[in-house]
């Protein structure tokens, strides 16, 4: 019996790492590194840039993605798994 359940646990936690890993992948590839001067200028109109990229650093450090992926149009529940 404690072999089936290490089995059925194996099988879990592998399907998790591989869920991951493809979750990475894919957000790496829709977000690719941009510059600050690139970010600011994807901005909406009269955001102040230094607040803007305070924002930006937070967010990286926060959800610990590369701060050059961090863009304007990055979700925090779609793109970040914020929930």
């Amino acid at each position: 019996m404690l072999p089936a359940v290490m089995c059925v646990i194996a099988c879990v936690v592998l399907t998790v790492v591989v869920s991951a890993r493809r979750a990475r992948v894919a957000f790496e590839r829709r977000f690719p590194p941009i510059s600050d001067a690139e970010f600011v200028m994807r901005c909406s109109p009269n955001v102040d840039p230094k607040i803007a990229l305070k924002v930006r650093r937070m967010v990286a450090a926060h959800f610990a993605v590369e701060y050059e992926r961090v863009h304007p149009s990055t979700g925090f529940v779609t793109d970040l798994g914020a929930d």
